[in-house]
């Protein structure tokens, strides 16, 4: 039985992604999160980018135990870069969901 790769394929599934949309969001490969949904590989080392990735607590998504959604973040709801290519990088690398909320925004703005 693996409840924590169950728990990665749920949420990820929840989602509506594929082991490659996850693998990008988290920074690993396709194979690393299908290993780890399939409980082939123990690997912690990638675990925080993924619980990142899906929106959930590290702790959690080891355990099953504790609060599923993580305490809210610190981080800043903005991104620094020298161009406007940096900026479309950083936003694709946030998966479709934040490129669209981008889109819109930009859409409801006056010129």
């Amino acid at each position: 039985m693996n409840v924590r790769g169950d728990r990665i394929r749920a949420e990820r599934m929840r989602r509506g992604w594929r082991q490659e949309d996850l693998g990008r969001r988290a920074g690993c490969s396709r194979s690393i999160v299908a290993d780890l949904e399939n409980g082939r590989n123990r690997e912690s080392a990638k675990l925080p980018g993924i619980a990142k990735a899906l929106g959930v607590s590290l702790t959690w998504l080891e355990t099953g135990k504790g609060r599923k959604t993580p305490l809210a973040s610190t981080e800043a709801p903005y991104v620094s870069a020298d161009s406007l290519e940096d900026v479309a990088e950083q936003m694709l690398s946030k998966g479709p969901d934040e490129v669209w909320r981008l889109v819109q925004r930009l859409l409801t703005t006056a010129r």
